[in-house]
């Protein structure tokens, strides 16, 4: 049976939201009631439309007697507004009709007033998934760094002894398990490995094999996450503006940068670590979950958007977490959050970290190492450049939205992370903010950038 297109899955959302059963969508589709459900299943779309509107996300509204306290030390009933979020008891209830046929929230005349979480399936959305999972099935995949390693450590040295790639793949398969011959090929022609093209035996009689599109995370975790689908869920989602993330490097194999900002405030933040790696990534998203407190993370980091680099490869462990991983750590609780992705190569898809950049690297400028750094040069850094005021909002500061937005919360999730307002007479955009040390960094990038590379001093003439 042929593909399934975007006329049918428009019928698809027309129908469930008439209220119809599977079994009949499926006749009048001419295709199976279990391709119907599985179209449902595996494209329907988280939404936090009016969730929490009434205190019936409890599980335990209809049976309790209980009082709470709030945080203010009032006395809080059942029938208090909100009083779910303060009861050691809560527990939230779950909807049958996701469970169950029709598994999404189309259709449903309580949806209106409904606290719970809820799933919609639309049908615009749903192309959008299945042609990116389509185009990510013919995709390149970049390694990972650990096997790429690996595979150096073997294949370099042989190929510069005269062997061939299939010998070498041969005597080693347990490294090279799972990639085909032309794909190392392909890489040696990339680069990824110390030897190169010309070592190779036989080297320019062969075709050079057909670059592909590559992508640096695994290409599963971007199924589903692609910037096209962000857009569809943004429509359900309308009052939020994504955060974006990037990495800013120093030098090779020094410390980095992890970046974000907040479009709506232009608040940026900054992170150092040593490695660029996913774990890295997830330990920085574990500690602004502690520092901001569940509410304020959900708020600030309902949608992350974010490139295609291997440190954001592992987007789950952003959007989860592990509540007790002493006692429990298989068990994964969700953050509330989405994780989303630029299309490879498409800076301009997140323009606000990009052009942030521009400004950063009139203090920490390309080329220069950040090896001297130290967190706390960082925030300093970054509190500089967030006191700074903006023309394109009308001459306010970063800064000062950000906490106009958040109120006192707001300005305590930044004292945390030792963010300060700096008077508009001291701020400084200069690499001399971080020190003499920094500042002659700094101007050795500047000359290498221009072409003039130290040179040995010599005595004066006779």
């Amino acid at each position: 049976m042929s593909q399934m297109k975007t006329v049918d899955r428009d019928r698809i959302e027309f129908l469930v939201s008439l209220g119809w059963s599977l079994p009949k969508i499926a006749a009048d589709l001419g295709r199976s009631p279990s391709t119907i459900r599985s179209e449902l299943l595996g494209h329907r779309l988280d939404s936090d439309k009016g969730y929490g509107c009434s205190n019936r996300l409890c599980a335990h509204f209809d049976e309790c007697l209980r009082r709470t306290f709030s945080a203010h030390g009032e006395v809080l009933r059942k029938n208090s507004r909100g009083c779910f979020e303060s009861c050691p008891d809560f527990r939230e209830a779950t909807c049958h009709r996701l469970a169950r046929p029709p598994f999404v929230c189309n259709g449903c005349e309580h949806e209106r007033g409904c606290p719970l979480k809820k799933k919609f399936y639309v049908a615009t959305a749903a192309q959008a998934g299945y042609e990116t999972t389509l185009r990510l099935s013919r995709t390149g995949i970049h390694p990972s760094d650990d096997d790429i390693g690996r595979m150096n450590a073997v294949l370099s040295p042989s190929i510069r002894k005269g062997q061939s790639v299939s010998a070498v793949m041969s005597a080693h398969g347990d490294v090279f398990k799972g990639f085909g011959r032309s794909t190392v090929y392909g890489w040696i022609e990339a680069g990824l490995f110390s030897a190169k093209g010309h070592d190779l035996p036989y080297s320019g009689r062969s075709r050079k094999p057909k670059p592909r599109p590559v992508t640096k995370t695994n290409a599963r975790c971007r199924i589903g996450r692609t910037i096209r689908e962000m857009r569809e869920w943004l429509k359900a989602h309308p009052d939020v503006v994504p955060c974006e993330l990037d990495t800013v490097i120093g030098s090779v194999s020094g410390k980095v940068l992890f970046t974000m900002i907040f479009p709506k405030s232009g608040l940026a933040l900054g992170f150092l670590r040593d490695q660029k790696t996913s774990q890295t990534c997830t330990r920085i998203f574990n500690m602004l979950w502690t520092v901001a407190g569940p509410k304020l993370f959900r708020r600030l980091f309902a949608a992350i958007l974010t490139d295609n680099g291997t440190e954001f490869s592992d987007p789950d462990m952003i959007e989860r977490f592990r509540p007790d991983p002493d006692h429990n750590p298989t068990k994964l609780v969700s953050r509330g959050v989405r994780v989303w992705f630029t299309d490879p190569y498409c800076s301009s898809q997140k323009p606000h970290i990009e052009n942030f950049h521009l400004m950063l690297r009139r203090i920490l400028q390309k080329g220069t190492s950040f090896n001297m750094l130290t967190q706390e040069s960082v925030s300093l850094t970054f509190s500089h450049l967030n006191s700074y005021p903006r023309e394109t909002r009308d001459g306010k500061t970063p800064y000062d939205l950000f906490v106009s937005e958040l109120g006192d919360e707001g300005r305590r999730f930044l004292d945390a992370l030792e963010i300060r307002r700096i008077p508009a007479a001291q701020v400084t955009l200069h690499p001399f903010l971080l020190g003499q040390k920094f500042q002659r960094a700094a101007d050795k990038a500047t000359l290498r950038k221009n072409g003039v590379t130290g040179q040995k001093k010599t005595g004066p003439e006779k």
